[in-house]
């Protein structure tokens, strides 16, 4: 019995030491087939408490806004460890205000692009799906529609359709973001300059070859009274001036990233550069333009970090020229925002525990190959005229109300741009 008992003792103490050296030199690696997870009930009130904004007395001229879909604080902290390391330097890091955003939509705590787009260019929560309406479904005023109002020129650029979520909730009014042909007749229709992304099938009806059910073929309608670019060679050859309104359609689609397509850089470097041309030649009040680096979004529904670094990285450019043209000259306000995290992506440990670290881990953690939108709250990165009040703690709707009040809307007269 005794020999039992001191066989017992050595197989215990046995065990614990090597549970010890494991936590110390190595994780225990324990297989969970399912993600834990619990629910619990909340109190979702829909009224918003009103942010005090500070008063801006020197007004922004121009504003930039750039938006990474689907770019939480992780995928930035991914993105500048895998580029050079923890103590690598990005653009992000260079702005001298930085805030979290609340992304809920009217009545739920996730967020798609459509809701969040329509709360930043108008200030008002509505459901999900929703393009430029409340909750009822009635038409709400957009930043854009204000502007153009005030002799602005606006500029929309995607790597997505130019008729997809964001893009769409900057410039009409729709109760589906999925009535494509509608979004995009509404798009045309709209007074906006620049339109710059993919989704040509969508303006040309399907017996040419597109998508389009109602058969208007909104691509005559363009090269009739606009400008039609095609290509990355029509794109980057463009020398006529600045006296139309400027469409380019890229891909039937969404970009794919073949060699005839621009990048977002190349996009909104001539956005940049022909907003700029048509305020000084027609005499206008400034420039508005929304950017958007769309296909983060996408790989994180992909689960594949390879392809969310490439979109980073590209959007990383733009943030980096845009905040070289703010810095050299203080009447433009620029922003750098996220309509919501896609994919739950965490930075995990890697290798052996206590180890100096010589790889990244990183997962997704809302769904096998088909990640989802999580509700964390997004950063906000601000430079320029009013971009103190894109700091703290905001709701996505407090970014409409901070826009007007750093551009000063309500006291710029009515007036029309015409392009000549």
């Amino acid at each position: 019995m005794n020999q039992i008992i001191k066989y017992l003792l050595v197989a215990i103490l046995s065990i614990a030491l090597t549970i010890f050296y494991l936590d110390q030199h190595a994780p225990i690696i324990v297989e969970v087939p399912e993600k834990t997870s619990q629910r619990m009930s909340i109190e979702f009130s829909k009224e918003i408490e009103r942010r005090q904004l500070q008063k801006i007395e020197k007004k922004a001229k121009n504003v930039i806004v750039l938006i990474g879909d689907g770019m939480g604080i992780n995928q930035i902290t991914a993105y500048k460890i895998a580029k050079g390391g923890p103590n690598y330097s990005t653009a992000f890091d260079q702005f001298p205000f930085t805030g979290l955003v609340k992304v809920h939509s009217f009545d739920n705590l996730i967020t798609d692009s459509a809701a969040s787009a329509t709360a930043f260019s108008s200030g008002i929560k509505t459901k999900n799906r929703y393009l430029g309406v409340d909750s009822n479904g009635d038409e709400v005023e957009l930043i854009t529609e204000i502007l153009l109002q005030k002799g602005f020129i606006t500029g929309l650029v995607a790597t997505s359709e130019i008729t997809h979520a964001t893009p769409a909730g900057f410039t009409i009014h729709n109760i589906s973001r999925y009535n494509t042909d509608e979004i995009a007749k509404s798009m045309y229709e709209s007074k906006n300059h620049i339109l710059m992304g993919g989704g040509k099938d969508f303006f040309i009806p399907e017996s040419k070859g597109g998508q389009r059910e109602d058969e208007i073929n909104l691509l005559d309608m363009i090269n009739n009274d606009g400008i039609y670019l095609d290509s990355k060679e029509a794109l980057m050859s463009f020398d006529s001036g600045a006296s139309k309104r400027i469409f380019g359609l890229f891909a039937k689609e969404g970009l794919i990233r073949s060699e005839d397509e621009p990048s977002l850089l190349d996009m909104f470097k001539f956005t940049l550069d022909q907003s700029k041309k048509m305020v000084d030649q027609n005499g206008c009040s400034g420039f508005f333009i929304m950017a958007e680096g769309s296909q983060i979004d996408w790989a994180g529904h992909e689960n594949d970090f390879d392809y969310q670094y490439k979109e980073m990285d590209e959007f990383h450019d733009v943030v980096g020229h845009a905040l070289e043209f703010v810095q050299s000259r203080d009447d433009t306000l620029l922003i750098v925002l996220s309509d919501h995290e896609t994919g739950g992506l965490l930075i995990e440990m890697d290798e052996l525990r206590r180890k100096p670290s010589s790889s990244m881990l990183v997962s997704w953690n809302t769904a096998l190959e088909e990640g989802t939108h999580t509700g964390t709250m997004i950063p906000a990165f601000s430079y320029g005229p009013g971009a103190i009040n894109f700091t703290g703690v905001i709701d996505n709707t407090d970014v409409f109300f901070s826009l007007k009040e750093a551009i000063g809307t309500s006291e710029i007269p009515n007036k029309e741009c015409t392009l000549n």
